[in-house]
């Protein structure tokens, strides 16, 4: 000793490389021998005032040898309190290596699970854990040496460790996959935080030359590699959209294509630097990726409609469920309106009709459509669809709708029954009344229902129309309720009442 500090130690238990559990013993005895008095007193009193407990008094009156013994037997049998143990109190290494990271990561699953392969999500928790806190002097291993290269390696090391024990494991859960990312944007900070712009440079050419050699997992280095575009500068999104183009350019040359990943990541890159028309001849629609296609397609409307007309059809064409078909219908109807190709507007709109029924639509398909025969098919399956769906809202009116642009008012008559609604039969009155106003009042007297969607302010609407257009004589025929009803709340009880009322 010198003074307080220790220049020298050594132990007949032959330990060199740190200090054993014998000199620890006589450390502590000299902390306690060498205390001063005034704080002793004042120690020994804080502990008089403070509840300890059982276990703290233990500990501190246990010998330094039986408690390492015990750790040491601890240790055997719980894997995970000796990797606690090593994070918390080991030396941090002074260089990291690919194989140093694998290391990590799969003992920390070790201590957890062992060599099960199905665990569960409290021990995925864990071991996400112990990653974190493992992973910690790693960080700032990557941080102090972010301008050397060769720490590329460790960047794909994380995720491949992680992804190969993914495999291995069976379990239901993100948090491996929120690990990676988590891990991505940490690495993608430290990049953006290279001040100088040939170091930046430097690593990610170099990072790019790697993420497409052969031997390489590429969705993880591009999860990483869209995480470092998205970090940097305008200036620096630029430089990286220029390597993008350039290699486009010779996959064009090679009639190579990406993945969808790659291709959709390519894609947004280029259109947020305004650099897409020169690369536009790349960019093809994928089968069942919608997402993709309508990006691209509405990419592509401006610089070539006729591609984009052609795009959209192959999608179309390649859909088994006509559900997935009506943006890119939106899409062509757009276009045709904008050329003013009426006749082409009319079959987009015939297609897309199902889904969304309208007048307009269909006055519309109505006046432009030139083929004869589907015009007729059209009118034929809309009427008959419309016919059947006449007890849903907004099917009984759109089917006296279309009768009133033909101006077939005999068979609008024709259709009334128990599913048309008041409030429709009153948007219609003046036809109807008009054509045939007693065979209309029949109508009415016949079929008229009331139940849990009848509005009733429509329904004292009908009644005061009835009232005010036709003779109580003539209403008194037909509204006369039925022996077994005159006692219910039914329309035909209701006009009746309401002519006595009157009187």
């Amino acid at each position: 000793m010198d003074k307080d500090d220790i220049v020298g130690h050594s132990c007949d238990c032959g330990r060199r490389d740190t200090y054993c559990i014998h000199q620890i013993a006589i450390l502590l005895m000299l902390s306690t021998n060498t205390e001063n008095p005034l704080t002793a007193k004042k120690n020994a009193n804080s502990a008089i005032g403070k509840k300890v407990k059982a276990s703290e008094q233990l500990l501190l009156t246990l010998e330094q040898e039986a408690l390492a013994s015990w750790l040491l037997e601890l240790f055997k049998s719980n894997k995970d309190i000796e990797l606690q143990f090593l994070l918390k109190f080991g030396k941090n290494q002074k260089e990291y290596q690919s194989a140093d990271v694998d290391k990590i990561l799969k003992d920390a699953v070790t201590s957890v699970v062992g060599k099960r392969k199905k665990i569960e999500a409290s021990e995925v928790k864990k071991i996400v854990q112990l990653w974190e806190k493992a992973l910690e002097p790693f960080w700032e291993y990557l941080a102090l040496n972010i301008g050397n290269e060769k720490i590329i390696d460790l960047f794909s090391a994380v995720y491949q460790a992680v992804l190969d024990l993914e495999y291995k494991l069976f379990y239901t859960g993100t948090r491996f996959r929120k690990f990676i990312e988590t891990g991505n944007s940490k690495i993608a900070g430290i990049i953006a935080h290279v001040d100088s712009d040939i170091q930046w440079a430097a690593l990610t050419n170099s990072y790019w030359d790697k993420m497409w050699a052969e031997d390489n997992a590429q969705g993880g280095m591009l999860e990483l590699f869209i995480q470092i575009y998205e970090s940097s500068s305008i200036e620096r999104k630029r430089l990286l959209a220029d390597k993008i183009e350039d290699l486009i350019t010779s996959l064009l040359e090679g009639h190579y294509y990406m993945s969808v990943a790659v291709d959709g990541f390519f894609l947004d890159v280029l259109l947020e630097n305004n650099m897409f028309d020169n690369s536009a001849d790349y960019f093809v629609p994928r089968q069942w990726e919608a997402k993709y296609n309508l990006k691209l397609i509405e990419a592509i409307r401006d610089h070539d409609p006729n591609k984009a007309i052609d795009y959209c059809n192959r999608v179309i064409a390649g859909n088994v469920n006509s559900t997935y078909n009506d943006p890119f219908l939106e899409i062509l109807e757009d276009i045709y309106a904008d050329s003013g190709d009426f006749s082409k507007l009319a079959s987009i709109k015939m297609e897309k009709f199902s889904s969304a029924p309208n007048i307009v639509d269909y006055v519309f398909i109505m006046d432009h459509s030139n083929d004869e025969e589907l015009k007729k098919k059209f009118r034929t399956r809309t009427l008959s669809m419309l016919r059947n769906n006449m007890g849903y809202a907004g099917s009984d009116e759109l089917y006296f709708r279309i009768l009133e642009y033909e101006k077939n008012y005999k068979k609008m008559l024709e259709v009334i029954d128990y599913r048309v609604r008041p409030s429709v039969l009153l948007k219609f009155w003046k036809y109807l009344y008009a054509h045939d106003k007693l065979r209309f009042l029949r109508a009415i007297a016949a079929n008229v229902q009331i139940d849990y969607r009848t509005d009733p302010s429509a329904l004292e609407q009908l009644i005061l129309k009835i009232t005010d257009n036709y003779e109580s004589d003539v209403i008194k025929i037909l509204f006369k309720p039925d022996a077994w009803s005159s006692h219910q709340r039914t329309f035909k009880a209701m006009v009746y009442s309401r002519l006595d009322s009157l009187k």
